[in-house]
């Protein structure tokens, strides 16, 4: 798995304008993995947060499951 260099809006993610998080979740692409390591690696950009925009990158990918309400972890 890699780690994203630019946020969605094309921000570079670089030491001091990223947090990086955790977020539990069992979709289908976290679900298969270990217990403790069921979630995703986040990625909160923090130019665009200075421009009042929340962007967030996940990995691996948010991927609701099938015949599920869709939301965010």
């Amino acid at each position: 798995m890699h780690v994203p260099f630019l946020c969605p809006r094309g921000h570079r993610l670089v030491p001091g304008r990223v947090i990086v998080g955790w977020s539990p979740c069992v979709c289908p692409p976290c679900g298969g993995r270990a217990r403790g390591l069921r979630g995703h690696r986040t990625y909160l950009c923090l130019d665009c947060k200075d421009e009042h925009v929340t962007t967030k990158c996940y990995l691996p990918y948010h991927v609701p499951a099938q015949g599920t309400a869709y939301r965010w972890p």
